[in-house]
C-alpha cells in the first residue's frame, strides 16, 4: 500500500514490533517530485522486486525500509524510469539528498560507502573515455574485490557496452579477482555462484580450444616421426613407444588409482581383445603415485604398461596431457590421429586405421 512520506513519532508498541526483524533504512529528500511515487526495489539476479514505496510530499522527504538481506545485495530508488542503485551491506541507514532529475547521478549519499563509490563510477562514465572509466573501475576492484562496488564495477556498462570482456585474458583478471574473493567469503551466495561459474566456464572453453590447437600442431609436426616415449615396465625393462611402429597404437595416459579405473581397464581390454590380432597395440603410461599399487594392478594386463615416475611432467608436456584419463590414437606410421575421452569414437577410428 502506498503511503505519504511524512515524519511521525513512532509509538512504543510499533517500535518494539519493528525490532523483531533486522531492517535497513533509506531516507532523505528528493525535491521537484511532489506527488510522484518513490519506490525502493530489490534488484536480484533474475528480477526486480518492489520492497517499499511512498508518495513524495512538497518537501520531498521520504523514509523507506526493508528487511536486511542475508548477503550484501543491490537495491535501487526509482521514480518513473529514473533510478539510483544502492549497495546494502547490513542494518545501515542510507541518506540521500537530491532532486528528481539528478537522482541517477547524485553524489549526496551518506551511510553507504559502496553506494557512493558506485555513484562516482556512474558519474565518471557520463563524460570520461572508456579507458578512464576502466581505470576507475579497476581501482575499485583492486582496492576491495569482495565489495559490492567491485561486483558492480566488473559488470559495469558505458553507453550500453560492458567495459570488461571476460573472453579477454587481461580483462578476465578483474572477473577472477571478484569471483575468487566472493567465493572465499560468501561461497553459497547466488551472485558468487553466477560470477564464479561464468569465469570457470570461459576458462574451461579456452583450455579446450588451446588443447585442440596444440593437438593439431602435434599432428602437423609429427609427420612420420614418433613423439617417442621410453619408460620402464613392471619388470624394470625399458619399453619405447616407437618399438610399436607398424601397428595402430592406443596411447593411454591413466592411473590404477583413478576412481573409475576398473571400468576403464575393462574398456581397454575389450579393445585389445577385439583388435589385437588385426594389428592394434596399447601403450599405457601410468601416472600413479604408488608404484607398488601400479605393479600389482598391471601384472596380468597383456599390453605394454610403463611407469612415468619422475619423468611424469616431461611425458605429460610432450603430449599436452592436462587430465586423466587421456587417450591418443597413432596410425601405423606413428602419426597422431586424434585425442579421446570417448571409447565409442576411439573404437570407430581404430577400425578406420587398421
Amino acid at each position: 500500500m502506498k503511503r505519504i512520506c511524512i515524519y511521525i513519532i513512532l509509538t512504543a508498541g510499533l517500535f518494539v514490533s519493528c525490532q523483531h526483524k533486522p531492517v535497513f533504512h533509506v531516507m532523505g529528500t528528493i525535491t521537484e517530485a511532489e506527488d510522484e511515487t518513490l519506490y525502493l526495489e530489490h534488484t536480484t539476479l533474475l528480477k526486480t522486486i518492489v520492497i517499499d514505496s511512498c508518495i513524495l510530499n512538497a518537501e520531498g522527504e521520504f523514509s523507506l525500509q526493508a528487511s536486511t538481506p542475508v548477503y550484501p545485495d543491490f537495491y535501487r530508488l526509482r521514480i518513473g524510469k529514473t533510478s539510483l542503485p544502492l549497495a546494502v551491506d547490513s542494518t545501515e541507514t542510507i541518506t540521500i539528498t537530491t532532486t528528481r532529475d539528478s537522482l541517477p547521478y547524485t553524489l549526496s549519499i551518506q551511510g553507504s560507502d559502496n553506494s557512493l563509490t558506485i555513484a562516482q563510477l556512474r558519474n565518471t562514465a557520463r563524460t570520461a573515455s572508456r579507458d578512464e572509466v576502466r581505470d576507475v573501475a579497476k581501482h575499485i576492484i583492486v582496492t576491495n574485490p569482495r565489495s559490492l562496488a567491485a561486483y558492480y564495477a566488473v559488470f559495469f556498462k558505458q553507453n550500453g557496452e560492458y567495459i570488461w570482456n571476460v573472453l579477454d585474458p587481461a580483462d578476465r583478471r578483474m572477473y577472477q579477482a571478484v569471483a575468487t574473493s566472493f567465493y572465499t567469503w560468501m561461497p553459497d551466495y547466488e551472485r558468487t555462484t553466477a560470477i564464479y561459474t561464468q569465469v570457470k566456464e570461459v576458462i574451461q572453453a579456452e583450455r579446450a580450444v588451446n588443447q585442440q590447437v596444440v593437438m593439431q600442431q602435434i599432428i602437423d609436426n609429427a609427420q612420420n616421426a614418433f613423439l617417442d616415449i621410453a619408460l620402464t615396465d613392471d619388470n624394470g625393462i625399458t619399453q619405447s613407444l616407437s618399438d610399436l611402429r607398424g601397428k595402430v597404437i592406443v596411447l593411454d595416459f591413466s592411473a590404477i588409482d583413478m576412481e573409475q579405473s576398473k571400468g576403464y581397464i575393462f574398456e581397454l581390454r575389450e579393445l585389445y581383445n577385439q583388435y589385437h590380432n588385426r594389428g592394434l597395440a596399447i601403450y599405457s603410461v601410468s601416472l600413479d603415485r604408488n608404484k607398488l599399487l601400479w605393479e600389482d594392478g598391471v601384472a596380468n594386463l597383456p599390453w605394454t604398461n610403463v611407469y612415468a615416475g619422475d619423468l611424469a611432467v616431461e611425458v605429460l608436456t610432450r603430449y599436452n596431457v592436462q587430465s586423466l584419463p587421456t587417450l591418443f590414437l597413432l596410425d601405423r606410421k606413428g602419426n597422431v590421429q586424434g585425442r579421446y575421452t570417448d571409447f565409442k569414437q576411439l573404437d570407430a577410428d581404430i577400425r578406420k586405421y587398421l
